[in-house]
């Protein structure tokens, strides 16, 4: 994280220069999920505030995120790719189903923490870059995250395997194959018909960010919740290829450099948002707002070893099914020899 950081900074100081000659360049950019703070505190100033500054006024973007446009979130990548849209953040999860590639950085229990995450997203950036650009028309421009994605529950639970039986808003492939080893069952809901589908009863438990979750009021409905991380919610800065291709080479040094850093300031700041959200949704402090009062259900021997043998009878080898042996030979190679885990 240290050395991406420093890359980072030395591209930034050339900016100003780089800017002297730039041309006039405006386009949309659809963001990700709009009240949450990777959006509200990262994405939006940095379209709004600093890429205005950096560039002399040279570059503007029209921002808006995902859940003001009517979109759900899953048609976003598809979007990226046909050209319809420019550039847009989106979860990767959201895609899986169709892009199983999607999902190799953000298994459901194969990664423990953001700092983890960064070291895994850094060894596999060259290939999904390379994927994306011959399989999907994509230019990939960096990554975002969310904090430690965990389980909301109506009503009580002690353990995981409690979950045998309930209805659960599942995000992705992999948390649904997660859901399904449980003896759950896993439904599909766009982040923003999740509280409602709580309330009503048509979800008994939902997934989701610890602060995230707290954010869009999910403890409202939703009164007890685990801490233990179920993944993370990996995202991407993407954009359409051939629109890439077609604006000036100092544009694209200057959004190839200055979104890296955007990836590195979002990745500090999911950091620190996991225990912010479990305190928020408990009994405190809480520097967002009014404390929840969920009940918090501590993470036992026996959840550890259930989700462990998810991972091994069904994560990784449903993920291999689905994503191939080419994609599997990638993830050994990357993500893989970075976690000291292997695909059979």
């Amino acid at each position: 994280m240290k050395t991406l950081i420093a890359t980072t900074l030395a591209g930034l100081m050339a900016l100003p220069a780089l800017a002297q000659d730039m041309p006039e360049t405006e386009f949309n950019v659809v963001g990700s999920i709009g009240g949450l703070s990777m959006y509200t505190d990262k994405e939006l100033p940095f379209w709004t505030e600093q890429v205005p500054a950096d560039t002399g006024g040279k570059i503007t973007a029209n921002v808006k995120p995902f859940t003001e446009l009517g979109f759900k979130g899953g048609e976003i990548f598809r979007l990226v790719s046909n050209g319809t849209l420019q550039m847009a953040t989106t979860v990767l999860a959201y895609n899986s189903g169709e892009v199983p590639m999607n999902e190799s950085v953000d298994l459901v229990g194969v990664i423990g923490s953001v700092e983890e995450l960064a070291a895994a997203v850094e060894s596999w950036r060259s290939s999904y870059a390379e994927f994306l650009e011959t399989e999907h028309n994509i230019k990939l421009l960096g990554f975002g995250t969310y904090q430690a994605q965990v389980i909301y529950c109506r009503d009580e639970f002690t353990s995981l395997a409690d979950l045998k039986g309930r209805k659960v808003r599942a995000s992705g492939a992999s948390q649904q194959a997660f859901v399904n080893h449980l003896g759950g069952s896993p439904l599909s809901i766009a982040f923003a018909e999740v509280q409602p589908a709580l309330a009503s009863g048509v979800v008994d438990c939902a997934i989701t960010g610890a602060l995230s979750g707290y954010k869009a009021k999910w403890n409202e409905s939703a009164r007890f919740i685990s801490p233990m991380p179920v993944n993370f919610g990996l995202a991407a800065q993407l954009a359409n290829l051939d629109w890439w291709n077609g604006l000036d080479a100092s544009v694209q040094d200057y959004l190839t450099t200055s979104l890296r850093g955007l990836e590195t300031s979002i990745f500090e700041l999911a950091a620190t948002e996991t225990a912010t959200g479990l305190a928020c949704n408990t009994s405190g402090p809480c520097s967002e707002g009014d404390t929840a009062g969920m009940t918090l259900v501590p993470m036992t021997e026996a959840d550890d070893a259930l989700r462990a043998e998810a991972v091994k009878a069904a994560i990784l080898p449903e993920f291999a099914d689905r994503c191939g042996a080419d994609c599997v030979a990638t993830w050994n190679e990357t993500i893989g020899q970075t976690l000291g885990m292997t695909i059979e």
